[in-house]
């Protein structure tokens, strides 16, 4: 069976100490000893049973106490050694060999099988030989045979350096080795596997729906080689053609072992179950016979060999033949028998195989076969390139097979021969070299190169011959020489060559690409200042012609590129006036999808000569919306040579401006010494003066010229000069200092404050919203955002209530600015107040630069126009002859608490007329204290009884506003009538609706009824 090794060791110090101690430290000494041990095991069996359910240890790293061990489910365990200390590695090295703190130890990591013999000869002595670390703290030599076979010996060196903690992660063997570990005494192996449960099959292909391996026997001509070397003429060398072949290695199937960590070096014996199926379920006889198995990763793959009977098919047969495999494995308690399921088997013919290049110079694959003679190798240009100084190119990685397949499709059968696909079916690579002779040179093309196995290194010849590969030399010299190398596929099986190929190489200076590359990514950075200015003024950043020759022409030409050979071959992508911007330095990046600025080229006379200039230029504007959020910002620009078709070299061109300093954050000020100290109040305050955080909004005052008591207050009478200054701007931002800024005025949003909701004067609630880009509040009734209506708006600096004269459109508005008095500013027993908004003062230059203004808000308060209340001076005596009667008594004032019937304020004015008082009516349920508690009006009067009646008489608008004769005013009269015995004194709370062109005030007069008269 192969075995691959791959394996890491951790070292880390341990603590070796001495010296005396007394009798009484032992039970101390001992108590603490058995207290390690026991976290040691603990720790070991956390980890062993995180093994067992299936976790894979996916990395071991030291740490500064020892060695952690990570699981593919995240958890780690940590093994501590004696002190803390700095860990060292111990590796597998790109050579193979172990390396001990970057030292070769000169000792393999892996080891492959002796050479086999050339058909008709018998095979080498075994060669291979590699190391592992044994569990008893030594070096294994294992020495590999032809046969695979390997044999193991303890050497006396030892991986577990004395005074140190050196950890083994074995994945091949299933072991983590561990010596000196704290608490523990001798080498702590941990095993990295658990017991295998279950196999599941890993389909090659499906077989009329059916999951299935196939049985593949391989057709083809036999080949004849003669011996050749690399110093001789074998010019003409060339395959004879033998008899046919066709050979079956046997079967090849891989299947799922769970869980993944299982180990399959547990199974000690596997077999397959055979039968044949009518393709409706029947039964026949083939048997296959388990001759070799490896895993890795999870995947266990089985060799067979197919004996007795033939392989059915379902299209000739009407049956198929299937498998399923038996696994003989040793758990840890007893020997289990584990089976598969059941697989089909195909039997399939492949022919023509015929060797080709994997990658030939760009071409798609499966397109160009090697030639299959040394001449027409020779004549035609080399295949391949490889660098004078190549230490070792694999020809493997260049090299596949191509066949029929069963379907007569010519297809590849391996990606490439360094996969060893081959190899599971019984077939093999090799690789030599083949001496030929240039015109009259004396010395072959092919001496000027050696092979070890795979690997084609250049060299100089020794003498006119090829030296050894350790004692191979190089040398520019050896450029354009063509070596010759033979591929030969042969089947181990039949120990048959079934194809041969030749390959020519040609060494080079330096590789011709196949494949775009990236030759130089040079950088240019810019530091000047960068001040926002809402303007297109284009900033100009350039490459000053010194610094392209320095960092461009000059770094090219180290690269073997003339400054002649860029000038002429080397073109900017998109043109001189315009370069295509890219998204990366790859020669497979891609143009950006929005460019930033433009770049050009110029070309300038330094009075020498002329070269190229780069200037990269943005606009003002632009390069705001880039430095915003970002402290630099940089565009790529690419200059390109074409090689080959579509074959290029890149020169990748970075640009990076960052400015110093970067002035993209206008800020300023509004002082309070800028406001009218009396215009302005204090939060919630009604005196003037007393602060900067509210300003009073009222209806037009009466008696102003052309006044008709519309609500619109101008916001700028409340400044200085009646217009915002802006103050503390940084002298820098000049396009932001005062006279450049336009000011603007908007509602700040009241959702989550407490200026939502409210109450209206008819005690609904309202939720307020801003919209119309905040120039606009919205009302709407709570639980019901689909009608809306506006209450104020914004227009420049003015605020306009809505809703004079208009009760439908805006009844919301006449409804929340009628909820309380002017002076109401925090909520009374109602929940009503006086309406407010919260306002902010915007400034800008240009809309996409915001500016950022302090001390910038403020709250507006809506003062209802007209308040009314209750004299109580509407009063009755029980009894009187005709029935009682008064007329109502109310007590209006304005905004400014101006009373309408004051001579000595209204100078003249019939405030009535001017607030278009126009009606007065009793709405709604008369309250008493009859039968009750003085003054607590808590019960309905038609409740407490039906004998005591009132009925009022509703004035006109035109006698409310100018009188009836007898009165200035008249707001109607109450009639009270009593039609049932006498009755002491007792009071009345009557509502009445006052309308006015701002809506409807309710106000409650209280009238007190005195007693029957002479009673």
């Amino acid at each position: 069976m192969k075995k691959k090794f791959y394996g890491a060791l951790l070292l880390g110090s341990v603590l070796l100490t001495g010296g005396m101690v007394s009798c009484s430290d032992y039970d101390d000494d001992i108590n603490s000893l058995n207290d390690r041990v026991a976290a040691v095991e603990e720790t070991v069996r956390g980890l062993q049973e995180k093994i067992n359910a299936g976790c894979v240890i996916t990395s071991v790293d030291p740490t500064g106490n020892g060695v952690k061990v990570t699981l593919s489910n995240g958890d780690s365990f940590e093994l501590l050694n004696g002190a803390p200390g700095a860990a060292a590695t111990v590796e597998i090295g790109e050579n193979g060999n172990w390396f001990i703190n970057g030292k070769d130890t000169g000792k393999p990591s892996r080891g492959e099988k002796g050479e086999q013999g050339e058909p008709g000869e018998s095979g080498t002595a075994a060669t291979g030989k590699y190391y592992k670390p044994g569990e008893n703290g030594y070096w294994i030599e294992v020495t590999v045979g032809a046969d695979g076979k390997e044999t193991e010996t303890e050497t006396t060196i030892s991986w577990t350096p004395e005074g140190t903690m050196t950890a083994v992660w074995d994945s091949e063997n299933g072991k983590l080795l561990v010596s000196n570990v704290k608490g523990y005494n001798g080498i702590l192996s941990i095993s990295l596997t658990s017991e295998l449960k279950s196999l599941v099959f890993q389909p090659e292909f499906y077989y009329q729906g059916i999951e299935a391996m196939e049985a593949k026997t391989f057709n083809y001509t036999e080949k004849g080689v003669k011996e050749v070397n690399a110093d001789d003429d074998f010019t003409t060398d060339a395959p004879t053609e033998l008899d046919g072949v066709a050979m079956t290695p046997g079967l090849v199937a891989k299947y799922h072992m769970n869980p993944s960590s299982a180990n399959w070096k547990d199974i000690k014996s596997l077999s397959y179950i055979s039968d044949d199926k009518n393709y409706t379920r029947a039964g026949g006889v083939v048997k296959a016979n388990v001759f070799d198995w490896e895993g890795e990763e999870g995947i266990l793959t089985v060799h067979s060999q197919l004996t007795d009977g033939t392989i059915k098919d379902i299209q000739n047969d009407g049956k198929v033949t299937v498998l399923a495999l038996q696994a003989n494995y040793s758990g840890s308690e007893k020997d289990t028998i584990i089976t598969s399921d059941y697989a089909a088997v195909k039997a399939t013919n492949y022919k023509d195989m015929v060797l080709a290049n994997a990658a030939y110079l760009g071409q798609p694959v499966h397109t160009v076969h090697l030639y299959t003679n040394a001449q027409d190798a020779i004549n035609n240009a080399a295949s391949h390139e490889i660098v004078w100084n190549h230490e070792g190119l694999d020809v493997a990685t260049l090299v596949q097979t191509h066949y029929d397949d069963s379907q007569n499709s010519h297809v590849a059968w391996d990606v490439t021969a360094a996969d060893k696909t081959v190899e599971d079916y019984g077939f093999k690579y090799s690789f030599e070299l083949v001496g030929y002779h240039k015109g009259n040179n004396r010395t072959s093309e092919s001496a000027h190169a050696v092979m070890k196995g795979s690997l084609l290194k250049p060299c100089m010849p020794v003498d006119g011959k090829q030296p050894t590969w350790d004692a191979a030399e190089q040398n520019k010299a050896e450029k354009d020489r063509e070596p010759l190398v033979r591929v030969i596929l042969t089947d181990t099986v039949s120990n048959k060559i079934a194809a041969v190929g030749y390959v020519k190489f040609k060494i080079v200076e330096k590789a011709t690409p196949t494949e775009s590359e990236v030759i130089l990514t040079p950088e240019f950075g810019f530091n000047y200042e960068y001040t926002v200015n809402c303007t297109k003024t284009e900033k100009p950043l350039q490459i000053e012609w010194h610094d392209f020759e320095e960092d461009i022409l000059a770094q090219l030409e180290k690269q073997g590129i003339s400054k002649e050979d860029f000038h002429t071959n080397f073109e900017l992508d998109g043109g001189n006036d315009d370069a295509t911007q890219y998204d990366g330095k790859l020669a497979t990046s891609m143009p950006t999808t929005s460019k930033k600025g433009i770049v050009k080229q110029t070309i300038t006379d330094t009075g020498a000569e002329e070269t190229q200039i780069i200037t990269w230029t943005l606009k003002n504007n632009e390069a705001y919306q880039l430095f915003k959020n970002n402290k630099s910002i940089s565009v790529i620009v690419r200059y390109s040579k074409e090689i080959e078709p579509n074959v290029y070299q890149f020169v990748y061109v970075t640009l990076t401006w960052t400015p110093n300093p970067r002035n993209v954050q206008p800020a300023g000020t509004l002082e309070n010494s800028d406001k009218i100290k009396n215009y302005w109040y204090a939060y919630n305050s009604a005196t003037p003066g007393s602060g900067y955080s509210d300003i009073h909004a009222n209806v037009e005052t009466v008696g102003e010229t052309n006044a008709d008591d519309e609500f619109k207050s101008d916001i700028l009478n409340t400044f200085d000069g009646n217009n915002v200054t802006v103050s503390g701007v940084n002298a820098v931002y000049t396009a932001f200092q005062d006279a450049n800024l336009t000011k603007t005025f908007t509602f700040v949003d009241p959702q989550s404050t407490d200026m939502t909701p409210v109450k209206g004067n008819s005690g609904t609630m309202y939720d307020i919203t801003v919209g119309d880009n905040g120039t606009t509040l919205y009302a709407n009734v709570v639980n019901n955002p689909l009608v809306k209506q506006a209450v104020v708006k914004i227009n420049g600096s003015i605020l306009e209530y809505q809703g004079k004269d208009n009760k439908t459109q805006y009844s919301f508005a006449r409804d929340i600015l009628n909820a309380a008095d002017h002076a109401q500013f925090v909520a009374n027993n109602e929940g009503k107040k006086t309406f407010t908004a919260q306002i902010q003062i915007n400034a800008e230059n240009c809309s996409y630069v915001p500016f950022e203004l302090e001390n910038n808000e403020f709250f507006a308060k809506f003062l209802r126009p007209i308040t009314i209340s209750d004299p109580h001076e509407t009063n009755f005596v029980d009894a009187t002859t005709g029935g009682a009667k008064a007329d109502l008594k109310l007590t209006f004032v304005d905004w400014r608490d101006h009373n309408f019937d004051n001579a000595s304020v209204t100078k003249g004015q019939n405030y009535y007329k001017y607030y278009d008082v126009e009606s007065i009516a009793q709405n709604g349920d008369i309250m008493t204290d009859l039968n009750g508690t003085t003054g607590v009006f808590d019960r309905k009067l038609s409740d407490v009884t039906g004998k005591v009646k009132f009925t009022f008489t509703a004035p006109t608008k035109s006698e409310i506003q100018n009188g009836n004769g007898i009165v200035n005013h008249y707001f109607g009269t109450l009639n009270y009538e009593n039609n049932g015995t006498t009755v002491g004194d007792f009071q009345i709370k009557v509502p009445f609706d006052v309308t006015y062109d701002w809506g409807t005030i309710q106000v409650y007069v209280i009238c007190k009824i005195s007693q029957t008269e002479a009673n």
